[in-house]
């Protein structure tokens, strides 16, 4: 179980580094907006093994993300790509963004999810590891809340389970 979750959470991670790379907040023409927007889809499909041509989006969505109760501050872009019949969402930057992943869909579902570490104890939800997590599509905004489940290093012998909810909108 642990290491599907710290598979799923690196994975996560793996992709927030990668999208958020492609993403810059010069807005100076639409020619380098556009060549961004190609270059975060070619990076996406060297990742994917789909047949279908990805797609993503950067920009300045809004968001909000709370954590145990708690409103989490997040900043830096929001990254959508569509590829391989899933929503890959990055919202921050690399080292402290959150990732989720969801099917495509107006009923979506919920495949992982990456809190990074708050409060020492680093945060995920994998579909089948534990925890759970559900997801509700309105145009282009999601909501996903559910629990995550962590390891605090100062007593890795029992899990933590938080609640959480992500309310994005894509760009």
């Amino acid at each position: 179980m642990k290491r599907g979750f710290v598979v799923a959470v690196s994975g996560a991670a793996l992709l927030i580094a990668g999208l958020s790379g492609c993403s810059s907040d010069d807005k100076s023409s639409s020619a380098s907006s556009s060549s961004e927007t190609s270059a975060a889809a070619s990076s996406a499909s060297e990742t994917s093994a789909a047949s279908e041509s990805p797609t993503a989006a950067t920009g300045s969505g809004t968001t909000r993300v709370v954590i145990d109760g708690q409103e989490q501050t997040v900043t830096g872009s929001v990254v959508c790509a569509a590829m391989g019949g899933n929503m890959n969402i990055a919202i921050g930057e690399a080292t402290t963004g959150i990732a989720a992943v969801v099917s495509e869909g107006d009923a979506p579902t919920v495949t992982s999810v990456g809190l990074g570490n708050v409060n020492g104890v680093t945060l995920g939800y994998a579909a089948g590891a534990g925890g759970e997590a559900k997801a509700e599509k309105d145009g282009n905004t999601y909501k996903i809340t559910g629990t995550a489940t962590g390891v605090d290093m100062a007593n890795p012998m029992t899990p933590l389970n938080k609640p959480f909810e992500i309310e994005v909108t894509c760009p």
